[in-house]
């Protein structure tokens, strides 16, 4: 009985052998999944982008030389929803308008600010990027030139009309995040009365404007 029982054992697990060999091997789905497009992004920026140089006294003009006024700070926070790299390319919405250049700038630095009396020029501004420059927390500065081709400047820096600037820590190489901060800063002066086609003598808008466009890339 012994040896029979045996042999039912040793018959036994030959037949679970050849049924697991007949049985279908299990399978799992391993799934690569994402998406690709355009980050959304938000962008916060104090008094809607309005930087007020307040009520300014006709008598702070000069006949022939420029008056410069005091620099204007606020700090902009662009928030994303996905990875991205962030450019500014800056355009002058007054650009017909634009006196003579600050001391320090270039002339492409520069951002017209209205006219007056008649063809007068009131004067112009200068926009100042890299303040407490952050990606996603970590201190950045600023690299000025179109993506593969800037550099890394050491400091704050103005921005060039029609030409881009973004967020790094190393030339050519732009940095990624989600929350981008830094400080813009406005240094604006007002043109000679001889500029501006003689004195004023009535309230006079100062209409400076520009376009920031922020350019999004995963």
């Amino acid at each position: 009985m012994k040896k029979h029982f045996l042999t039912l054992t040793a018959l036994s697990s030959l037949l679970l052998a050849v049924a697991n060999a007949q049985a279908a091997a299990p399978t799992a789905e391993l799934q690569v999944a994402g998406k690709i497009g355009s980050p959304t992004c938000t962008i916060a920026a104090p008094n809607n982008g309005v930087y007020n140089l307040g009520a300014i006294s006709a008598s702070q003009l000069k006949p022939d030389a420029i008056t410069r006024l005091s620099r204007l700070t606020k700090s902009w926070t662009i928030t994303c929803d996905a990875m991205t790299y962030l450019t500014i390319t800056p355009t002058d919405n007054r650009s017909d308008s634009m006196a003579v250049t600050y001391p320090g700038g270039g002339a492409t630095n520069h951002y017209g600010l209205g006219f007056v009396n008649g063809t007068g020029k009131i004067g112009a501004f200068l926009i100042l990027f890299g303040g407490n420059s952050s990606v996603d927390g970590v201190p950045t500065t600023m690299c000025k030139g179109n993506p593969g081709q800037c550099t890394v400047q050491a400091g704050a820096a103005y921005l060039t009309r029609g030409n881009q600037t973004s967020w790094a820590t190393t030339n050519n190489v732009l940095t990624a995040g989600r929350v981008f901060k830094t400080d813009l800063a406005t240094d604006a002066y007002l043109a000679s009365t001889s500029t501006m086609n003689g004195a004023i003598t009535e309230n006079t808008k100062i209409d400076g404007s520009a376009t920031l466009n922020f350019a999004f890339a995963i």
